[in-house]
Parts: structure tokens; C-alpha cells; sequence
């Protein structure tokens, strides 16, 4: 390897292993014999037990024969005195950085975290460990780097962890070390998966209890009209001309008929479920029904669709899957974005389940899009929302720290920075699921933000527009394969080890950074 130097905040750091040597009086013939010792340890050899004492006794100013010995202890499974001589090592020689490091891991596999700040400093700073060092060897950084990233994922502190790991990767770019960098990835995405679950089990979602507005049944409902039929064996790509036929028939009539389909997909749910498969020719019905509905904007049906939202997780996974999240809103915003009152007794209902009350919210969002002049109307009904959830505050058939978060990052998106405190407060009852929404600085981050985020959704004008939508994109079984295939490979990503650079030495050799280790036990671990 050609030296290198780099310069860091307050000291230099270099690939030559003279900077080792300087320091402690290691000689050529010395040099020679940390060489030869190195490889009899790597070889756990018991013969160098006694040669290692010989060798201390005889240079006791040179730490890394001690590193050494401790090293070998600890290979044969005596941990006791590998602990012994790493402590006579920091007693004999407290100024060499690998007795430090050495004693700090053995804290960390202790889970003894309280230790490591002694050894380390407070302050995680190598400047302020060998204030008396301008020039480190690049091992020996990457080293110190290494434990102090141990101890930040023992302690959990996933963002100095995180910071750690992308000084790591900068040295193993600049230095060509060959650090495995997946495997401190692995380390910080196991810390965030912990987080996540920790957050979560620390979340309140209330039992969902599905509304029983109609009676279980096997029977087919007598609709005034028999073209409503259709809508019973023709999938999204259905003849528009059907459509058509059915959207001129008689208002109040064709009304009832519609809100039967929507009841018909609750009544005869264990039918359309457990006695046939599902088979979009034979289950897209009530997505039919909806879209017509929609089409009408009639004021009675508010209460039909959030009939529909008012069902168990189940019922919504089957019938709507990711549209509920994705598309429902729209139904909403087409008929109901001025009925803001029935939007309200909503999602202030007891025992709902989240993704339908999320929906609520992710419609009035986008009022704020579509209709900017109606802002504060918007920031009004949120208010009234969150007011209710503090006052409710204990109650766990109401309270759930998802819709909570969901319902934050929607206001965060569109600015309503005239509910902080309301904001706040939710925070300060722990009734926001940080899993979704982040930490409170978070979301006033984004609260203040220079601009508002894209986050407008496209409003249809006409029936025929959506069904193309649906038919062409997310409802379009190719679609779905190849987005399934996309999200899959996505995760590929995450999980498969990312190319590392070749190592400039061989694994099995001594380690250049002096540690007197094999690289692949050091440096390129």
C-alpha cells in the first residue's frame, strides 16, 4: 500500500507503520519478532506463552508483546487472564490505545457501558485520549471507531451510531481497508428493528368492533332494476357502455339499488369469502357500487361509504387491500369534502379500525390542496380532533397512536403550524406512535419547512376517468405482479451484503496497523 495521510480535526492520519514504531522503540529486530510472535498466536500455539513472558520481561517497554499474550488467552478461552494481563498491559503502558480499546469491548461484552466513557472519554474524542499524539495509524483509528460504534449500538443510541458507521465508511474508502461495512449496517438495521418494536408495544390501538348495520345472509337481495346484476359478473374492465346504461336510469331507484350492492358486500361476506373464489369478475361489485356512487355526489350516501369504513380489518383487507389507503379518500373528497360535521362524529367513534380512520384524515388533507381558501376551515377541524383525542386521552376504545401519527404527518405536510400546540400536547400524553410520525422535533421540522411537501392527489371528473385509472395501474393484475416484484427486489437490496473493496492484504497476514492480530481479526474484520 502507498502512505497515505489524511488530516482530521486535531491530529493526522497515516498508513505508515513508522508512526507505531517511533513510539515505543520498536526496532527492526524487534519488528521481526513482533512478526514471528504474531503469527504463533494466530496459530493459538501454547509455546508462546512462555516465549510472550520472555519477550515482556526482556522489553517491557513494548506494549504490543502484552497485547499479544492477552490476545492468546482469550483464543484458548481463558478470559479470566486474558483480562489479567490487557490490565497489567493499561497499568504498565496507560497511554497505548489498544490496551484502552481492548478493556472497553471486554466492557461492552459485559454490557458494562458505564465503564467505556472511562476508558474512552466522555467525549469519544482520540485527541483527547493521546493528547500528546499528533500522527495515529489508521488502524488504530479504525479501531477506536469500531468500539465506539459497538458501544453506541450497546447503548442503543442508533444516531451517534450512525454518524460512527459513516465515518467507517469514509476511512474504508480513503484507506482501501475492506471493511465488511454490511455487517455494521446489519448491527444498525437490527437497532432500528428493536426501536420500531419497542415503539409499537408502547402503542395503543383500540379492538376493532365492526358495525352490524345488516344481517348475515346467504340470499342474493331483488334489486328494482336487473342491469345492477352486471356489476355482479364483470370485472373493472367493464363495458362502459354498461355504465352508461346504468347511470341513466331513475335517481332515487337506481340509489336504493346501489346502497343494497354496498350492504350486500357485508351481508353475504361469508359467501363471497368462504364458498367461492375470489375472482374479479365475480367480487368487483362493490367497487362498482362505489364508483357509481360517487359519480351521483349524493348526500345520502356519505353515510353508506363510511358505513363501509366502519367495518373490521378483515372485511377492508378483502375487499379494498392497499386501495384503502391508496384511492378511497377520493370517494370521500367527491361527495362529502363539505360535510365536515359527519367527518367528524366519524373518526371520533369508538373501536374503528385505523386504516379507515386514517383515510378521513388523509381526504381533509387534501382539501388544502384542492381548495387553498379553505385552510382554515381545515386547521378548525383538526383542532376539534385533537381536542378530543387529549380529552379522551384515556380512554382505549378510542385512542389510537397510529391515527394520532398519520393524522400529525398529514398536518405537518400541509403546514398547520397554527396547531403546535396541539401537536405538543399530543406528544407530551405519549398518544402519537413515534414508529410513524418520528420524534416531536420531527414533525416541527417539517412543520416549518420552507414549502409545502407533494403531497396532492389527483381528483377525477368523471367516472370513466377512473375506472381507466384503475384498470391501468394498481388495479391491473399485471400491475400488481410487477409492483409486488419491484418491492420484492427492494428488499433484496436491504438484506444482500454490498460489494466490498479487496482487501489490500491477505486476511491470514499480520495486520499492518501493528496490533500484531491478523487483518482479518483486525482491521479487516
Amino acid at each position: 500500500m502507498q502512505n497515505k495521510n489524511v488530516i482530521v480535526s486535531g491530529y493526522k492520519v497515516t498508513t505508515s507503520n513508522e508512526v507505531i514504531n517511533k513510539l515505543y522503540g520498536v526496532t527492526p529486530d524487534i519488528e521481526q519478532k513482533l512478526y514471528e510472535m504474531s503469527v504463533k498466536v494466530q496459530k493459538g500455539k501454547n509455546s508462546a506463552i512462555k516465549e510472550l513472558n520472555d519477550l515482556i520481561y526482556r522489553y517491557p517497554q513494548i506494549p504490543m508483546f502484552k497485547n499479544f499474550l492477552s490476545t492468546l488467552y482469550d483464543m484458548k478461552g481463558n478470559h479470566f487472564m486474558a483480562k489479567e494481563v490487557n490490565d497489567r498491559l493499561i497499568k504498565a503502558n496507560p497511554d497505548y490505545l489498544y490496551g484502552k480499546l481492548n478493556a472497553a469491548n471486554i466492557a461492552i461484552v459485559d454490557r458494562d457501558f458505564e465503564k467505556v466513557p472511562t476508558l474512552l472519554g466522555e467525549s469519544f474524542d482520540l485527541k483527547m485520549i493521546c493528547p500528546e499524539r499528533d500522527v495515529f495509524h489508521y488502524g488504530e483509528v479504525v479501531g477506536f471507531l469500531q468500539t465506539t460504534f459497538n458501544y453506541y449500538i450497546g447503548i442503543e443510541d442508533l444516531e451517534q451510531a450512525q454518524i460512527i458507521l459513516d465515518i467507517l465508511k469514509e476511512y474504508n474508502k480513503v484507506f482501501e481497508i475492506g471493511l465488511n461495512v454490511f455487517d455494521f449496517e446489519r448491527k444498525i438495521m437490527g437497532l432500528n428493528h428493536k426501536r420500531r418494536e419497542q415503539e409499537r408495544a408502547s402503542g395503543r390501538t383500540p379492538d376493532v368492533i365492526a358495525k352490524q348495520i345488516v344481517k348475515s345472509t346467504t340470499k342474493a337481495p331483488q334489486f328494482v332494476h336487473p342491469i345492477i346484476k352486471q356489476l355482479y359478473c364483470n370485472d373493472l374492465s367493464i363495458d362502459q357502455q354498461i355504465i352508461s346504461e346504468i347511470l341513466a336510469l331513475p335517481r332515487e331507484t337506481l340509489l336504493a339499488d346501489l346502497h343494497k350492492v354496498v350492504y350486500d358486500s357485508m351481508a353475504r361476506f361469508s359467501v363471497f369469502m368462504d364458498d367461492m373464489d375470489w375472482d374479479n369478475d365475480t367480487h368487483e361489485f362493490l367497487m362498482h357500487a362505489l364508483l357509481l356512487l360517487t359519480e351521483l355526489k349524493d348526500e345520502s350516501s356519505v353515510e353508506v361509504i363510511l358505513d363501509v369504513l366502519r367495518q373490521d380489518e378483515d372485511y377492508q383487507e378483502v375487499w379494498f387491500n392497499d386501495f384503502l389507503c391508496d384511492g378511497f379518500w377520493e370517494f370521500l373528497y367527491t361527495i362529502a369534502n363539505d360535510k365536515l360535521d359527519l367527518l367528524y362524529n366519524y373518526i371520533i367513534e369508538p373501536n374503528g379500525y385505523t386504516y379507515s380512520k386514517t383515510t378521513v384524515s388523509q381526504m381533509i388533507q387534501q382539501i388544502v390542496f384542492h381548495q387553498p381558501e379553505r385552510r382554515l376551515e381545515v386547521v378548525a377541524w383538526y383542532k376539534r380532533v385533537f381536542e378530543f383525542w387529549i380529552a379522551n386521552k384515556d380512554n382505549n376504545d378510542i385512542i389510537d397512536t397510529d391515527v394520532i401519527a398519520l393524522s400529525i404527518c398529514d398536518i405537518a405536510n400541509i403546514q398547520l403550524v397554527e396547531l403546535t400546540t396541539e401537536m405538543q400536547t399530543l406528544f407530551n400524553h405519549k398518544l402519537v406512535s413515534i414508529a410513524i410520525a418520528g420524534s416531536l422535533e420531527d414533525c416541527m421540522e417539517n412543520m416549518n419547512g420552507l414549502t409545502i411537501l407533494d403531497r396532492e392527489h389527483k381528483v377525477f371528473r368523471t367516472i370513466q376517468e377512473r375506472y381507466t385509472d384503475y384498470t391501468s395501474t394498481w388495479l391491473n393484475d399485471d400491475y400488481k405482479e410487477e409492483q409486488t416484484r419491484n418491492e420484492f427486489y427492494e428488499e433484496m437490496k436491504k438484506i444482500v451484503p454490498l460489494p466490498i473493496a479487496k482487501p489490500v492484504i491477505g486476511r491470514n497476514d499480520l495486520c499492518m496497523c501493528g496490533s500484531g492480530k491478523k487483518y482479518k481479526k483486525c482491521c479487516g474484520k
